[in-house]
């Protein structure tokens, strides 16, 4: 068995190959190419297992050398300490310390969908980009109008047919004018792309079986169902459901030491455009659905307990998720009986 420590970046790689027992057999660095990385890799001996850092090429490589290699692993770059504080450190030592850290057991895995999934999961965060400029976007245009003291609330603002009625009323400063008139375009072509981004979305997500499911759940869209398969893409990842709360940046830090809890708090880590997509769930059942729901009377009572809201939305958050990978993982029916999953660290 070999254990080949990958680093790479998009203009080179380091490749460190090691033995089972520790061993480095040799460390190589080349240009980074789909043709370097398979030459290197295919020209081993025996059964092989690729470590790689996860990055904005990991999918890409992925994809190249699955073939190539037995095993192939994505770990967090987050939980490797040892390689991220050390005092002095390169590519060449990053390579080997990971093919090291793979042979003591201590990497954390991040699982990556296939070539299908991660299509849909690249279109989704496109789309979710385009949605976070947009909203930059026309909040840049309401403050036009603030600065005048002109209130510019709800999306009246942003009507074709009501735009020459709320820029006559900037017309006493012709600098304001400029800017509206330049923000209106992109603001029509950015939602034009995201209209474009859904339809091809939903098109790829309806293929999966969880689809029509997760509609079932009060408060799925399409967008959202959209959302949960390209951002968890398989339930089965998470074996405990705390796990998925603290994916969905919805977890907690615990640190104790001889009995005593020395922190206990929200941890900030984790996948914020999930996070999005489950906020944006519990505002439409909750907010949204005119009829009643588990998860709006969850809210409601927890805000009769005197919670806030705040505290309130991270607990039916996570009922919302605890529900979402019971269905999925189950292959069953939503029904409103479901129990609430108690809320842990």
């Amino acid at each position: 068995m070999t254990i080949i420590g990958l680093d790479a970046h998009s203009a080179t790689f380091t490749m460190a190959f090691l033995s089972e027992q520790g061993k480095l057999s040799k460390c190589l660095t080349r240009d980074t190419s789909a043709e370097n990385l398979i030459d290197l890799v295919s020209g081993v001996k025996g059964p092989t297992t690729l470590v790689v850092e996860e990055s904005h090429i990991a999918q890409w490589i992925k994809e190249t050398l699955t073939p190539f290699v037995d095993t192939l692993i994505i770990c967090d770059p987050k939980e490797n300490r040892w390689i991220a504080r050390d005092e002095f450190i390169d590519d060449r030592k990053s390579a080997i310390k990971l093919a090291e850290l793979h042979l003591s057991g201590n990497l954390k895995e991040i699982p990556h969908p296939d070539e299908r999934d991660a299509i849909l999961r690249s279109l989704f965060l496109h789309y979710y980009d385009i949605t976070q400029q947009g909203v930059r976007f026309k909040n840049k245009l309401k403050g036009y109008f603030r600065q005048i003291g002109i209130k510019a609330s709800g999306k009246a603002i942003y009507d074709k047919k009501n735009r020459g009625t709320w820029l006559v009323q900037l017309h006493p400063y012709p600098q304001l004018v400029t800017k509206a008139i330049h923000v209106y375009p992109i603001i029509d072509y950015l939602e034009e792309m995201r209209k474009k981004l859904m339809a091809s979305m939903l098109r790829r997500a309806r293929k999966n079986p969880a689809y029509f499911l997760l509609r079932e759940i009060p408060g799925v869209g399409p967008l959202i169902a959209c959302g949960y398969i390209s951002m968890i893409y398989t339930p089965h990842r998470f074996s405990r459901i705390n796990k998925l709360w603290r994916y969905a940046n919805l977890g907690n830090v615990y640190h104790v030491s001889d009995g005593h809890v020395y922190k206990n708090k929200r941890s900030k880590s984790g996948n914020r455009v999930l996070k999005w997509i489950v906020f944006q769930h519990f505002q439409q059942a909750v907010n949204h659905c005119k009829q009643s729901n588990r998860f709006k009377r969850q809210y409601q009572e927890l805000r009769a307990r005197g919670l806030s809201h705040k505290v309130a939305r991270r607990h039916v958050c996570r009922s919302i998720l605890s529900v979402v990978r019971a269905i999925w993982m189950k292959e069953e029916h939503y029904k409103d009986t479901y129990q609430v999953v108690k809320n842990s660290t």
